[in-house]
């Protein structure tokens, strides 16, 4: 079976999808992953077959102008009238210039032989077209539970613990089947491109052309987020996509000598589409790691954080893997991404998030009320003082520690890249069998 899987974002939302297409290709499949050019290197040392996809987006996301929007919760809160109408312009215009070339770099990416599409929440426009022009099946692969309805969770228009009557948790879902973006460069895209008919509902990323349901992967913990009851049978709550361990490999001098020098040092490291000031960022972490008397390794995440001439008990690295380094460290504060926290559950080890939008709330809410990390904390609120207190809970709490063990081995006995693997050759051996 030859599978073509979709991802978009940074590597914490990368990553995951290339675990799943790894785990594909030790069942005996061939998997390509299609995400951002950056990610190459990284897919080649999993063996995993690559198309590249243009990066200049997610350099918009890193813009300081945006980043300041997306930490604040809006324009004018964060910014004055010049930026924002840089941010305006980065965000709206420049996404209409790109988004053709994004649907060009869809379409060039999928080969004719392809056997199934996988996509990321981020194809929802593109990912089920491309597998209806091929004639495959098509699979929404998730790593939050925002999308599929139900009567027991809300949609992602509400924070995903909002305790709302039953009737209004399966509403909320109802506006997303029509929110769409650039829906006419879609439609002539799907017309001129694709050579596809209008069809009904073609944007209803759950629902097939002949009109079942897509089947869906849920790429998280039932011992993080309990699967709704009235899930369809088509939706799998697999665990989380890791990549395997056992590889070689091996820290960078600085970061083996730091790591062999103390205790283990806290991780810090919100990601590459942080909010704050990088240079306000680091120097609230350099004050809150003094104060709290721990070591950290800081990652500087593609230009987040900032910290230009560090303490000796602070150490700066740029890209490592999450899995072969958190191990290895007494605690972990991060943005909220699904990435991260999973890397964190995986360890053992506790963890508290300091988010910047809906999802990453959604992940710093479920590690409070699995105990194994303090109530999370918005970017926007984060300050020396905050980040003391939140590095002080996450090294001193014993009961944190000890659920955090717990939780490693449930989460690493779920082996949810393997189960999503097989849930995939199920799927299309059933379709060979219909189709045969």
């Amino acid at each position: 079976m030859k599978i073509l899987v979709y991802a978009y974002g940074t590597r914490g939302d990368v990553q995951p999808y290339l675990a799943l297409a790894a785990a594909l290709g030790r069942a005996g499949h061939e998997a390509i992953l299609s995400a951002p050019a950056r990610f190459e290197t990284l897919a080649s040392a999993h063996g995993v077959e690559f198309r590249g996809r243009d990066d200049e987006w997610l350099g918009i996301l890193e813009d300081p102008d945006v980043r300041r929007i997306l930490a604040m919760g809006g324009m004018r809160k964060a910014l004055d009238k010049d930026a924002r109408r840089r941010a305006r312009t980065r965000l709206h215009d420049d996404f209409r210039r790109l988004f053709p070339k994004i649907l060009a770099d869809t379409a060039a990416a999928a080969d004719s032989d392809v056997d199934l599409v996988v996509h990321s929440q981020e194809y929802v426009d593109q990912g089920g077209q491309i597998a209806e022009k091929l004639g495959v099946p098509s699979v929404l692969a998730l790593l939050h539970p925002f999308i599929v309805p139900s009567w027991e969770y809300p949609s992602g228009l509400f924070p995903f613990d909002t305790r709302l009557p039953r009737l209004l948790n399966r509403l909320s879902h109802v506006p997303l089947r029509f929110l769409r973006l650039e829906r006419r460069t879609l439609a002539r895209w799907r017309s001129e491109d694709l050579g596809l008919p209008p069809r009904p509902r073609s944007h209803d990323m759950q629902r097939r052309p002949d009109g079942g349901r897509v089947t869906v992967l849920h790429g998280f913990s039932r011992h993080v987020v309990t699967p709704a009851s009235d899930w369809p049978s088509e939706v799998h709550t697999t665990g989380f996509w890791l990549l395997p361990g056992g590889d070689s490999w091996t820290p960078p001098p600085a970061l083996a000598a730091f790591l062999d020098a103390g205790e283990p040092p806290v991780f810090i490291g919100f990601g590459s589409l942080a909010g704050l000031d990088p240079r306000e960022t680091g120097r609230a972490v350099v004050a809150a790691v003094r104060a709290a008397g721990v070591r950290a390794v800081v990652s500087s995440g593609w230009g987040s954080i900032e910290i230009d001439d560090p303490p000796e008990d602070v150490l700066i690295v740029e890209e490592v893997p999450y899995d072969r380094l958190f191990p290895r460290m007494r605690a972990v504060v991060h943005a909220g991404s699904a990435g991260a926290m999973n890397e964190a559950l995986a360890a053992g080890v506790p963890q508290a998030a300091c988010p910047l939008h809906r999802e990453q709330e959604l992940w710093g809410n479920r590690v409070h009320r699995l105990g194994i990390g303090p109530a999370p904390v918005r970017q926007r609120d984060l300050n020396a003082a905050v980040l003391t207190e939140i590095i002080r809970q996450v090294v001193t709490d014993r009961t944190m520690a000890e659920r955090a063990a717990r939780m490693r081995t449930l989460v690493r006995a779920e082996d949810g890249a393997r189960v999503a693997a097989t849930v995939l050759t199920d799927l299309f051996d059933a379709t060979a069998t219909h189709t045969g």
